[in-house]
């Protein structure tokens, strides 16, 4: 695949000396209004906000706030050409409309994201600052620990080395377990640490996080490929893995009730 770009932080101007870079927030504003009014019929009279974030990752988020639409883009894009900020505004603006991305822009975003330097960038942050924060309590109802060294000699002939296992500080519902590669840890949402949820899916979701560590993970939002086959295939050999689903799907459904 050829590449389109190369990846500068001060550039402002791609290889062949055409502007294009986006290295200010007076830049990103412009591309970012025209790039999103153009996307669909309902950003056209909206008022847009937009800046350049300092995310950890490649994070990247389009909210709606009253009258006002808000756009972050990751401070990793700085110094892009501009296809790519465009290419990610439209991916938002696509998923705020519950419709696919065309494959042409996420072509030219997966460039983007699988640049060397981007990936070096984006891995020097975490290590600097994403270093995940455990609660430090051992676990009112489950012991990650004690599931985790069955799980281990029972599926993995103890070949998983993780540097922690523990439960996290925020109750998230959307994001229940966590792999993180950088820092090798598994970190769970201590919602699950309840009398209401069975072994079973604690451990379910233990054993995921460790495929993981043992496939490797790729960044969220990369599609398909962040389980890939090999890894589904071990994720349904699990003998729990259809109930804990179907219990994991209800549960889901009851919190975003509650939360309403």
């Amino acid at each position: 695949m050829q590449k389109i770009y190369h990846y500068n932080p001060d550039r402002e101007t791609t290889p062949e000396g055409k502007p294009g870079g986006v290295a200010d927030s007076a830049n990103l504003q412009r591309l970012c209004v025209a790039a999103l009014r153009c996307s669909f019929r309902s950003f056209r009279d909206a008022d847009i906000e937009a800046e350049f974030y300092p995310y950890i990752g490649l994070t990247h988020t389009l909210r709606r706030k009253r009258t006002k639409w808000i756009l972050r883009i990751s401070d990793h894009c700085l110094g892009a050409p501009a296809p790519v900020i465009e290419a990610v505004v439209r991916i938002l603006a696509c998923r705020a409309m519950r419709r696919k991305p065309p494959p042409e822009v996420m072509k030219t975003y997966e460039q983007f994201r699988k640049d060397p330097e981007v990936e070096k960038a984006v891995r020097s942050r975490r290590a600097a600052k994403g270093r995940k924060q455990f609660s430090g309590k051992p676990g009112e109802y489950h012991s990650l620990r004690k599931i985790f060294s069955e799980l281990n000699e029972r599926y993995f002939n103890n070949q998983i080395e993780i540097n922690r296992i523990g439960w996290g500080l925020r109750r998230g519902r959307g994001r229940l377990g966590h792999y993180d590669p950088i820092h090798n840890t598994i970190t769970l949402s201590p919602l699950l640490d309840a009398p209401d949820i069975p072994p079973f899916v604690v451990r379910y979701i233990v054993y995921h996080e460790m495929l993981h560590a043992l496939f490797g993970n790729v960044p969220a939002g990369s599609g398909r490929n962040h389980h890939p086959g090999e890894f589904r295939q071990a994720e349904c050999s699990y003998p729990d893995y259809g109930r804990a689903r179907t219990f994991l799907a209800d549960f889901g459904r009851t919190e975003r009730r509650a939360s309403r």
